[in-house]
């Protein structure tokens, strides 16, 4: 069964973009040891194309999806921009729609 998450157990993706998978591993396990984040997964490859200071630039890059509650995400984007090798990192909030019972109750209670 999968439901709307109440207002007080809403759920959050954090994307945040990363030069490499070492970084993305580094900030995913200190952020679930924080209980910051639940659960982490990292798309190992990726390529961005963007400008930056008038130059079309394309790197290599990696996705960091982070699975948390709303009441952490405040915390968790200050954890992430912390710990980030980027001067302008890219940390978007993407709400959760519907979530199947039993995962949102799993990562609730990781966040407790």
């Amino acid at each position: 069964m999968t439901h709307l998450p109440a207002s007080n157990d809403k759920l959050v993706i954090l994307y945040v973009t990363l030069p490499d998978i070492n970084c993305g591993k580094d900030i995913a396990r200190s952020a679930i040891g924080l209980k910051l984040a639940a659960c982490a997964n990292i798309l190992p490859a990726m390529t961005a194309i963007y400008e930056w200071e008038g130059q079309v630039e394309e790197e290599n890059e990696v996705v960091l999806l982070l699975k948390t509650g709303y009441a952490q995400v405040g915390a968790l984007m200050d954890h992430v921009t912390v710990r980030h090798p980027y001067d302008t990192p890219c940390i978007m909030e993407l709400p959760v729609g519907r979530i199947n019972d039993g995962y949102a109750a799993w990562l609730n209670a990781q966040l407790r």
